[in-house]
């Protein structure tokens, strides 16, 4: 008796019309709040909020030197250039807010091509233990992070996945210091500085800087073009001054220092200073930008050639 008693009330609170009317009811409700507030957002709310987003850069960053261990300069500016980012605010998969004004928007994702070649170069060139053969466990996992895709329509997704390459990034670095002393069989961490891996490395900075140069445009894409070119080229800017801290020597070594390298950098403040209120082919805004990153990518070509010939 007692099973089909609940057997009966199972059936009659399933069956219940009357409460799959006051559900739905509720559930429709939801979902017009919902769908008001997101058509609330994208208009007006979000147009209000871009301008606290829109502001791009025009100044170079300052790059932190660590002298104490091989490779921290260079890992750090991979490390800082990543966190400044995140403490600007990523607007890559800020929906509404980049709709209105996508500057800042097309800025971080030149950086964000830029630092995912830098976090590369580390994992398979500068910081890959040719005697275990192996890439280290924390660097793999951080291309993995900053290699996820930035456009997924979630406010926070993106923001995460570049924390979390923070994170490991970080703990590369503890790894690096606690092995330092360790025979290199025996490493986590290591951090090469030759001639070979600068050269490999100055190559592939190159080419993502002209994979954007190639890329065509129409008037309303211009101002896309621009900013993204100008993200790369800040982003280079923190991996060279990194390098420019561990690679000195190397550099001096093969006569590439001042000949080539400082006026790498030279010819990217300039190019990065370059700031206009609305970007204007006809006044010539994107040919000058593109034409100053042509000669940066010129002088990397040059740069690397030296060297690995000497």
């Amino acid at each position: 008796m007692e099973t089909k008693s609940l057997q009966s009330r199972f059936f009659s609170y399933v069956f219940n019309m009357r409460e799959w009317f006051i559900f739905l009811k509720r559930f429709f409700a939801l979902f017009v709040v919902a769908a008001v507030a997101l058509v609330l957002w994208f208009f007006p709310i979000s147009l209000f909020v871009a301008p606290f987003y829109s502001i791009t850069t025009d100044t170079v960053p300052v790059v932190k030197e660590f002298k104490t261990l091989e490779g921290e300069s260079t890992t750090m500016s991979l490390r800082d250039g990543l966190q400044n980012l995140l403490d600007q605010g990523l607007v890559t998969n800020f929906l509404g807010v980049r709709t209105w004004i996508d500057n800042k928007y097309y800025q971080q994702v030149g950086e964000i091509e830029m630092f995912r070649i830098g976090i590369n170069i580390l994992e398979n060139n500068l910081a890959r233990n040719r005697g275990t053969g192996g890439a280290n466990k924390y660097l793999v996992q951080a291309r993995s992070d900053i290699y996820s895709d930035f456009r997924i329509p979630l406010f926070t997704s993106y923001t995460t996945r570049v924390k979390q390459s923070v994170s490991n990034i970080d703990l590369y670095l503890k790894q690096l210091k606690e092995d330092q002393t360790k025979e290199m069989i025996n490493k986590r961490a290591v951090f090469i500085v030759n001639s070979d891996n600068l050269a490999t490395a100055v190559d592939q900075l190159k080419q993502q800087l002209q994979t954007n140069l190639m890329t065509t445009t129409t008037f309303s894409t211009d101002d896309d073009k621009f900013y993204r070119i100008k993200g790369n080229l800040i982003a280079m800017y923190y991996i060279l001054k990194g390098i420019d801290y561990d690679f000195k020597d190397k550099m001096m070594d093969k006569t590439s220092y001042n000949e080539n390298f400082v006026p790498i950098l030279e010819l990217l403040k300039e190019a990065i200073a370059q700031n206009h209120l609305v970007i204007l082919e006809t006044m010539g805004h994107l040919s000058k930008l593109e034409k100053d990153a042509n000669v940066i990518a010129q002088k990397l070509s040059e740069l690397r050639d030296k060297l690995r010939n000497g």
